[in-house]
C-alpha cells in the first residue's frame, strides 16, 4: 500500500499540473479561433501541452495564432481582436463603443428690447405709441398718413369738368360730395384772377382740400389725413402736364364735357401717388 501511495503522489505532483496546462493550451486555441479553422489542430496542441509540458507549451506559444484578447462584448469570453466573430456565442467579437450623443444646443430666443419709453413732446408726460393725443395736455402726438381720396377737376371758372374717386363705389354721403363741391366753387369763383399758378386750402369737416390753380383748370383733392403739405407740388405738377400737353384743346374750350376725357388719365395717377 506504501508503494501504491508513493505512486499516486507522485501522478499528482506531475500529471495534474500538465493536465492544467494542456486545458489552459486547449481554451487558448478556441478563443485565438484555431477550433474554427482545425478541430485536430487543437486536439493536438493538448496533447503535446499534456505530454511534454515545458516544451510543449513552448512549442504551443510560439505556434498560436498571434493577436492581443478582447472581452466578447456579448457572453464576456475572451476572444481574439482580429478574429470577425466570437468563437463561443457567434457574436461579432467586439462591439462598436456606443456613439456619443451630442446634445444639439436649444435655440433660445433673443430677449425681447426694452420698451421704450415714450413722452409727450408737449408736456413730457409717459404716452402710449398707439396714442394719437396726449390724454394730459391734449397736443397732437402723431400724423395719420395722408391720402388723395377725391377729385374735383375743374374748368378755371368753377365749372365742374368731372369728379374722381379712389374708390370703386364712393361711400361717402353724396350731399357731403355736393355741399362740398359747391363750396370749392365758390371760393374758386371768389379768388378767380385769370392768372394761374395760386395753390390755396381750405377744411370742410373732417376733410382738407387743397386747390391747386392753373391758367385752364382747378384741381381740388379732397385730402384724408393730417399732413397735407408733400400734395401741394403733386396737384402743381399734374396741372403743369395737363395743360403742357393740352393748351389749345383747353384754351378754346366751350363746355362740351366728352372733350375733355383725355384728362381722366392724369387725375387717375395723381391719386395714385404718380406724381410723388
Amino acid at each position: 500500500m506504501a508503494a501504491q501511495d508513493i505512486i499516486g503522489s507522485i501522478c499528482l505532483v506531475f500529471l495534474i499540473p500538465d493536465l492544467i496546462l494542456a486545458v489552459w493550451a486547449y481554451y487558448d486555441c478556441i478563443n485565438r479561433g484555431v477550433a474554427d479553422k482545425s478541430a485536430l489542430k487543437v486536439a493536438l496542441f493538448f496533447l503535446i501541452v499534456w505530454v511534454i509540458p515545458i516544451i510543449g507549451i513552448i512549442i504551443y506559444i510560439a505556434a498560436r495564432p498571434k493577436g492581443k484578447l478582447l472581452t466578447c462584448a456579448n457572453c464576456k469570453r475572451k476572444v481574439m481582436k482580429k478574429l470577425p466573430k466570437c468563437p463561443h456565442c457567434d457574436a461579432p467579437a467586439s462591439a462598436p463603443p456606443p456613439a456619443r450623443s451630442i446634445p444639439i444646443p436649444v435655440a433660445q430666443a433673443p430677449p425681447p428690447p426694452p420698451k421704450k419709453e415714450i413722452v409727450c413732446p408737449n408736456c413730457n408726460e409717459k404716452v402710449e405709441e398707439k396714442w394719437k393725443s396726449c390724454p394730459h395736455c391734449g397736443s397732437r402726438l402723431r400724423m395719420e398718413k395722408a391720402i388723395i381720396d377725391e377729385v374735383f377737376l375743374m374748368y378755371r371758372d368753377g365749372r365742374l369738368i368731372k369728379h374722381f374717386t379712389r374708390r370703386i363705389k364712393p361711400d361717402v354721403d353724396q350731399d357731403i360730395l355736393s355741399s362740398m363741391l359747391t363750396a370749392v366753387q365758390e371760393f374758386v369763383k371768389d379768388s378767380f384772377r385769370g392768372e394761374g399758378g395760386e395753390l390755396d386750402q381750405m377744411k370742410f369737416g373732417r376733410f382738407q382740400v387743397m386747390i391747386g390753380r392753373g391758367r385752364y383748370i382747378t384741381i381740388a383733392a379732397v385730402i384724408i389725413g393730417e399732413e397735407v403739405e408733400p400734395f401741394r407740388p403733386q396737384v402743381a405738377k399734374a396741372i403743369d402736364e395737363i395743360e403742357a400737353d393740352y393748351e389749345v384743346l383747353l384754351r378754346d374750350w366751350e363746355g362740351e364735357i366728352g372733350e375733355l376725357n383725355v384728362l381722366a388719365r392724369y387725375i387717375h395717377d395723381l391719386i395714385d401717388g404718380r406724381y410723388a
